[in-house]
């Protein structure tokens, strides 16, 4: 029964026109496959967080703790208060708030730089506005696409490619390695 609860009550969300989602668009009720990861991390990233994002402790600690269940393992996370908070380094998720290239009509985006030779990620840039810090699985989701995993549109999947149709499902993410 919490399953009708929690589909009810993000249906209340709808209305809201700002995540820029098709709301009326067909709901996928069937993936075929698993999940799938673009590239993978040699080292467990460090992460570092730009004040200016307004993104709370408590709010990395929970995105961070959700991934760690999974098998994966970061370093240190750190608040970063300089003004110029906006280049990522290497062995690093630089959480930073949007540059002259980001799409408006989304929540948060992230970039991956690998190898190309072994697919290995050696840094990563999540770009999130303040006002979309704090909703619930956003840090989630991006700090997905930072350990290398693309879109899986499967109904409340924490890797699906719309918020709305999102949710905490993990299946297929656990780290192998």
């Amino acid at each position: 029964m919490w399953w009708a609860l929690f589909a009810f009550l993000s249906c209340i969300v709808t209305g809201d026109h700002s995540y820029a989602y098709n709301i009326n668009a067909p709901i996928q009720t069937f993936v075929v496959g698993q999940p799938y990861k673009n590239a993978s991390w040699r080292h467990p990233p460090e992460i570092r967080v730009c004040s200016d994002t307004k993104v709370t402790a408590f709010r990395i600690n929970h995105a961070v703790s959700y991934w760690q269940k999974l098998g994966y393992k970061f370093g240190s996370v750190s608040v970063d208060n300089s003004i110029n908070c906006t280049k990522a380094y290497y062995g690093e998720i630089l959480i930073t708030l949007p540059d002259s290239s980001f799409d408006n009509t989304k929540i948060a985006s992230t970039r991956i730089y690998s190898k190309i030779s072994t697919d290995e990620i050696v840094k990563a840039k999540i770009f999130i506005m303040p006002k979309d810090s704090k909703k619930a699985r956003v840090l989630e989701h991006e700090i997905g696409h930072a350990l290398g995993w693309a879109h899986y549109n499967k109904k409340f999947h924490i890797m699906h490619s719309n918020w709305i149709m999102g949710g905490l499902d993990a299946s297929g993410l656990q780290n192998d390695g």
